[in-house]
């Protein structure tokens, strides 16, 4: 089971939003005075021992509501990436068992906030790529199953026409219904750009496709995964044009050369694209609704019956929402923890 995954997953990723928790411990929520809990509390500090804390124990996790990006895996099939990555010791598992190893648990993860899709290239076992035939997982939520089976069925060969497959993506995006809660590509590759006159040629038409993306408002994230083989000039500068490079470069694309690092660097990716909200969804209803404390970060929040600074309960009893500064924090991503702790009543102001 992959780090980031949570009972009922949201948003687990403290580089773009928050991460929704459900508490049910007894020893949590009110301070050792027994005089309750006032906005200022810090939950990860505080002496919590008030026996009545707590006490309604039935777990009660939160979903993020944020509206789910597209994200489109462009992913070469080429045939070095049936070979395994250079390592010493060596590891003989090939790349493309990796790869797929990451990208099923990260859909299976995150395929209800995230819109994926699947595009390969190439689509034979050489140069080509049939813009009819390369998304082989079409873009939508609850793609896991899909690309699950894409993977079953497929093996990697052939030669590395980036350009291509980075150009299939751009007409299938042109296909559907532009996202406003985001338009991404994520372009992994093992190797150097090829099927074209030269080298230059290659690098020149793949870091273009990029281009052209960006221009349709379609950012690209560059992987470059497996090494030995990667042309780091082609990647930055594709990376570069993509609008959205790796932080603290060079290199301004992201390396992965062990399937720890893969998954990291997916998990980094995933988090930086999904839309933080000030919504949040519980798993089941509290079983004193009133008897709640709601923290940030683990600051408690005030609960804000007329909307103003806090949360409440809206629109319905099944979803928290938080406003005013709270939101504010949320939608910024300076916020990384969301809890919901049950049996202990917190502050209201209004």
């Amino acid at each position: 089971m992959r780090a980031l995954f949570i009972p009922v997953l949201a948003l687990a990723f403290a580089a773009c939003g928050p991460t929704p928790q459900g508490n049910g411990d007894d020893d949590d929520d009110t301070d050792a005075a027994g005089g309750g809990i006032d906005a200022t509390t810090d939950l990860t500090d505080a002496d919590l021992t008030d026996s009545s804390c707590g006490a309604q124990n039935t777990p009660i996790a939160v979903e993020n509501l944020g509206d789910p990006p597209d994200l489109l895996v462009v992913l070469d099939r080429s045939g070095s990436m049936s070979g395994p990555i250079p390592s010493f010791p060596p590891n003989f598992t090939p790349k493309w068992t990796i790869m797929r190893d990451a990208l099923n648990a990260l859909a299976g993860d995150l395929q209800d906030n995230i819109r994926f899709g699947l595009a390969e290239f190439p689509t034979n076992d050489d140069c080509a790529v049939d813009n009819g035939a390369a998304v082989r997982v079409p873009i939508d939520l609850n793609q896991a199953p899909e690309i699950m089976q894409y993977f079953a069925s497929r093996s990697a060969n052939g030669n590395t026409p980036a350009h291509l497959g980075l150009q299939a993506a751009l007409a299938h995006y042109n296909s559907i219904t532009p996202n406003p809660a985001g338009r991404y590509v994520l372009f992994a590759t093992d190797g150097e750009p090829n099927c074209a006159a030269d080298a230059a040629t290659a690098a020149t038409q793949t870091v273009a496709a990029v281009t052209a993306l960006a221009n349709a408002g379609i950012k690209t994230y560059v992987l470059g995964f497996g090494g030995g083989f990667v042309d780091d000039s082609v990647l930055n500068n594709a990376a570069v044009a993509g609008q959205v490079p790796r932080a603290g470069g060079p290199p301004h694309y992201y390396a992965a050369n062990s399937a720890a690092e893969l998954n990291a660097v997916l998990d980094q990716i995933a988090g930086g694209i999904i839309v933080p909200s000030c919504s949040y969804a519980l798993a089941s209803v509290p079983p004193n609704p009133d008897d709640v404390t709601v923290t940030l970060d683990g600051m408690v929040v005030p609960r804000s019956t007329q909307h103003t600074n806090g949360w409440d309960y809206h629109p319905d009893a099944m979803t928290i929402t938080f406003f005013g500064t709270y939101c504010a924090q949320i939608m910024s991503g300076a916020i990384a923890n969301v809890s919901f702790v049950y049996g202990c009543p917190g502050p209201v102001i209004d």
